[in-house]
């Protein structure tokens, strides 16, 4: 099946607008409840928050936070914590806005490849998307990185018509803040990379490298304040030495649960148009006369399908093989793949009819999957019991935690190697039973939280050493597995020396 060569309609700048600022204020709106839930929506969310408190008390990347992100992803929080005037919810604007500029950037992207509605069709799918919404309300680097990724694939769809060398270096800004948020989203430049080479010009192959000159220069810039070396330790070969979580099918089979489960409209409306594509195939191979599509009405496309299917196919796979490969893949990874998918899906979208019925039968199915981000729920009676306990502590004081979004809410800091407590940093060795120790012992420490099994409830004999040194159990919470709050009686922060090293709290 091929596009019919006809000069594609003009399109309205007041209509791109309306189209964009519509779907901008729903993705907004659809991200308030994140913006401000009461609690910590996600484990990712906890993390940050209690980044962005170290950065207030001007903490640095690589040095005295550890940074699993690339070196752009802190300095983004803390631009979006002074946006939002330092309030406790002020630093999700950078996610809430990641969400509109996502949904916008896929609606641009399907401009040059579709007609206007199942351009807004595709945006549509991508503000609604269960995984794209985990990401992009509470806090999280993937949604900040697709969102720019994204927009580097907007902006090298005009450049395959009208080349230059300053969208070349846009385009090389884009994708490189992208890469510099998550290196996840590395197979968007294989789309770049399609458009922007177009033909294999001369001059096509000079902005190409223009734009990965650009980029490669942002990584540079953006990793020399806090050391390439520490920014490569932390940020890629952290990843890179991961403890495979699952086989390769046990990804995949992830990967297709979460679709499944968050992201119904989208897979709906892909199998839709698969279904479609093989109807009006039929029809022709039945028909004397070629049968009519009229469900994508009059079409603004400038690039033609195949050009389409370049971009997008390879995209797609990249992406699936990325998360499949991934040694530690979780849930919010999948958000990266839900924009190739949306835009496949309206390069020959189903009847109207037929996406708003099949839309309207799964919408209970999806508020199900994405209920905990529609209508966040307030802590339960243990985990508020948790954080009046860690406010009850001398204002100045430090606390560790295995689930650092409680500090986060109770507005007390962790050492710098606690804001990133997750399971793999465990798994390697690079917080042990010593460390842990060592770090309590720091008199700005006043209580060490136990909450998760694969973190600090898997180091053997970590109470017994606690209580060698002044701690004291003060509560147990019921839960799977033994959680334990560990006070130290008397503790006086302010017995600290502030030159001491900030990161490790020793």
């Amino acid at each position: 099946m091929t596009r019919v060569d006809t000069e594609p309609a003009p399109v309205p700048r007041s209509a791109w607008r309306r189209d964009a600022l519509v779907l901008a204020i729903g993705a907004v709106l659809l991200r308030l409840p994140a913006l401000l839930a009461p609690r910590h929506l996600t484990f990712d969310d906890g993390q940050y928050g209690t980044v962005v408190l170290g950065l207030r008390d001007g903490d640095l990347p690589f040095e005295d936070l550890f940074s699993s992100q690339g070196p752009l992803y802190y300095p983004l929080l803390g631009l979006a914590d002074l946006v939002g005037l330092r309030t406790m919810d002020g630093p999700r604007l950078l996610t809430v806005a990641a969400g509109a500029a996502g949904a916008v950037a896929t609606y641009a992207i399907a401009r040059h490849l579709t007609g206007r509605w199942p351009a807004v069709l595709a945006g549509a799918l991508v503000a609604t998307s269960g995984s794209v919404l985990y990401v992009t309300g509470p806090l999280a680097g993937d949604g900040p990185a697709l969102a720019l990724a994204l927009t580097a694939v907007a902006l090298a769809c005009p450049y395959r018509a009208r080349p230059s060398v300053g969208r070349a270096v846009l385009i090389g800004l884009a994708m490189g803040a992208a890469l510099c948020v998550k290196l996840i989203v590395a197979p968007a430049g294989i789309a770049v990379a399609v458009l922007v080479l177009g033909s294999s010009t001369t001059r096509r192959w000079r902005d190409a490298a223009i734009a990965v000159a650009t980029a490669v220069l942002l990584a540079v810039v953006s990793a020399l304040p806090w050391g390439i070396a520490d920014v490569w330790d932390q940020s890629v070969a952290y990843h890179r030495d991961s403890e495979r979580l699952r086989s390769y099918g046990g990804n995949a089979w992830t990967l297709l649960r979460t679709l499944a489960e968050r992201d119904p409209f989208v897979l709906a409306a892909l199998v839709a148009s698969g279904i479609t594509v093989l109807v009006v195939a039929w029809r022709r191979s039945h028909a004397s006369a070629p049968a009519s599509d009229a469900t994508t009405g009059p079409s603004t496309a400038d690039l033609d399908l195949r050009t389409a299917l370049f971009v997008l196919v390879p995209w797609t796979a990249a992406q699936i093989v990325f998360l499949v490969a991934e040694p530690a893949m979780w849930r919010p990874h999948v958000s990266q793949i839900v924009a190739p998918l949306a835009l496949l899906a309206v390069l020959r979208p189903a009847p109207w009819r037929v996406l708003l019925v099949v839309g309207v039968l799964l919408v209970p199915w999806w508020v199900v999957n994405v209920r905990p981000m529609l209508w966040p729920e307030s802590y339960t009676r243990s985990e508020e019991s948790v954080i009046e306990a860690f406010r009850a502590l001398p204002g100045d004081a430090w606390v560790i935690s295995d689930d650092p979004g409680f500090a986060w809410r109770a507005d007390r800091r962790v050492p710098g190697d606690y804001v990133d407590v997750s399971m793999k940093r465990f798994q390697q060795g690079a917080l042990t039973r010593a460390d842990v120790l060592r770090d309590a012992s720091d008199p700005r420490v006043c209580a060490v939280l136990v909450w998760s099994a694969d973190r600090l409830g898997s180091l053997p004999d970590l109470g017994e050493g606690l209580e060698e040194r002044g701690y004291e159990v003060v509560e147990r919470y019921p839960g799977t597995t033994d959680r334990v709050l560990y006070e130290r009686s008397g503790c006086d922060p302010s017995e600290s020396d502030p030159s001491g090293d900030r990161r490790s709290g020793s």
